[in-house]
């Protein structure tokens, strides 16, 4: 993806490194081909894919822009070999029996043998293992070799159109459990002279791998401003093929969710990037030439209405708010915590009348109504607006839009707050919200109200605790470190003061998760302080 999206950068498939700069690649990268591994020294691809008659018919479909057929194919029965080329929304490749079997078995085998880590913040969950560039092991070093030696990069060239630089290769190697994924990102990133051209994946899985086992890539069509919509092909992973296209700024991509039923499955694979030279085609002066986010993308921020009055304040409290929390002892004590912790949770936060109301309000029919929100490389996720009625979910919501509520959270956080944005949110099983540089949400108050529905069987799905393996959880960050994480709870009010240098995101909903994530979401704006001058004025 390009450097100035996502603040963690991505792989073609998996690896989290893409956001190390040439020089870096070019230490990691360069590879040595005078010493072959006597055992392995043999090591080559399926020969009919090397011969004039695939490359050119593959060269000529894979760089027709105009090419009319959605899947491409040129077969050699003997040896198994098939050439893919998978024309929308752009254009990937695919080769099946690619490398000799017995070959990636025992580099299988020389990878499990290695120290593997897991990669777990908004983007990605997998595990990972150190970059291969420098390992020696015998099967390890004859893959890195080959891949980054003449014939398979002039290979690469001849059949893609593509020039590519000779001594530049990115490696390493996946393994995603069950739950693991790698969402919507592409993976342009460029720095000087050269840039990522092909991004490629060798599929290392099991056999027998299976579409209900999850794991495939999935390719994102895009808008007239160029942002991911949705996903229109999928290649499923398979053993002994590897995957392919060309890295640019329309190339988004997924790893879907690894749905395999036993826990000792998983979905490994090899991937990294071929480097070329950059070009008027894949770099651009104007941020990669794609428009900035509309501003449509963060919630509107609005003043707190100033109905009810101050001297109703109580009155108003007592009508939503569970009376525990309007004991002025109370308050000092939750406030004395947020002090310390700059964070608190009021757990059964709603009066128990109001909050089996709302969670009634906010079946299905109510999100019938509700938006999809996107762009896909930054949130997915339904939004609803309460209806202009009576209804609780209206009054509720109005509620907390009023400065009464902002009144309560003054007393609560010792902060003085004149505006606040707001929503009601619906997150299923593939929904989340990542990070991006160009939709920072301003810096406040985070007030959640988390609203668990009851099982659709007829049992309460919300008595029981959330278990953070299923994502869905709000995730705070700083830099690399995470400073909190709050999970779904019923009908719990999560307050946490985000400043500037502070980042949030809710964790992708996995197929683990029984139930749904519902909440009011809403960021208090603090009173400008009058050292800011003219500015905090305006």
């Amino acid at each position: 993806m390009p450097e100035n999206n996502n603040k963690q950068q991505a792989v073609p498939d998996d690896s989290p490194n893409s956001g190390d700069s040439v020089p870096s690649a070019e230490k990691r990268a360069r590879t040595s081909m005078a010493a072959s591994v006597p055992s392995v020294q043999t090591l080559g691809i399926n020969q009919w894919y090397l011969s004039d008659e695939f490359m050119d018919a593959f060269c000529k479909a894979f760089t027709n822009t105009g090419l009319e057929d959605p899947m491409f194919s040129i077969k050699q029965e003997q040896n198994d070999g098939e050439g893919i080329i998978v024309s929308s929304p752009f254009h990937t490749g695919k080769l099946r029996s690619i490398f000799p079997k017995k070959f990636l078995h025992g580099l299988k085998n020389e990878l499990s043998e290695l120290n593997w880590h897991e990669r777990l913040n908004d983007l990605y969950w997998f595990h990972q293992t150190d970059d291969l560039a420098l390992n020696g092991r015998q099967h390890i070093k004859a893959l890195r070799d080959y891949l980054s030696g003449e014939e398979f990069v002039g290979f690469m060239e001849r059949i893609t159109g593509t020039e590519l630089a000779r001594g530049y290769l990115d490696l390493a190697a996946q393994r995603y459990k069950k739950g693991n994924h790698l969402l919507c990102h592409d993976d342009d990133v460029h720095r000087g002279k050269l840039t990522r051209k092909i991004a490629y994946i060798i599929y290392l899985v099991d056999e027998g791998w299976s579409d209900s086992d999850g794991g495939a890539l999935g390719l994102f069509d895009s808008d007239k401003n160029r942002y991911p919509t949705e996903v229109v092909s999928r290649i499923l992973p398979e053993f002994n093929s590897i995957g392919f296209f060309l890295t640019g700024m329309v190339s988004y991509h997924t790893v879907e969710e690894v749905t395999v039923s036993k826990h000792d499955q998983e979905r490994w694979s090899v991937t990294g990037w071929f480097y070329g030279p950059a070009t008027s085609d894949n770099t651009s002066s104007d941020d990669n030439g794609i428009p900035p986010l509309p501003s449509s993308v963060l919630p509107q921020v609005l003043l707190l209405d100033e109905s009810p009055l101050a001297s109703e304040d109580q009155t108003e409290w007592a009508k939503w708010i569970n009376t525990d929390y309007l004991s002025q002892a109370i308050q000092c004590q939750i406030q004395a915590t947020f002090l310390e912790q700059s964070s608190v949770e009021l757990r059964d936060f709603l009066r128990p009348e109001v909050y089996t109301s709302l969670v009634s309000s906010l079946g299905e029919p109510f999100w019938d109504q509700a938006q999809l929100r996107g762009p896909a490389h930054l949130r997915r996720y339904l939004e609803a607006e309460p209806a202009s009625d009576c209804s609780v979910v209206n009054q509720l919501s109005t509620f907390f839009k009023s400065a009464s509520f902002g009144r309560l959270l003054a007393a609560l956080t010792s902060l003085d707050f004149v505006s606040a944005s707001q929503q009601i949110r619906k997150f299923k099983h593939g929904h989340y919200t990542l990070i991006h540089d160009q939709a920072i949400e301003p810096a406040g108050l985070d007030a959640v109200l988390s609203i668990q529905n009851e099982d659709p069987e007829g049992g309460d799905a919300s008595s029981s605790e959330w278990d953070e393996t299923w994502g869905g959880a709000i995730h705070y960050i700083a830099d690399k470190d995470e400073l909190l994480r709050v999970s779904p709870e019923k009908n719990s009010l999560s307050l946490v003061l985000r400043d500037e240098g502070t980042l949030r995101f809710v964790k992708y909903l996995n197929h683990m998760a029984p139930r749904e994530r519902q909440d009011i979401s809403m960021v208090f704006i603090e009173k400008p302080s009058s050292d800011d001058g003219e500015d905090a004025s305006e």
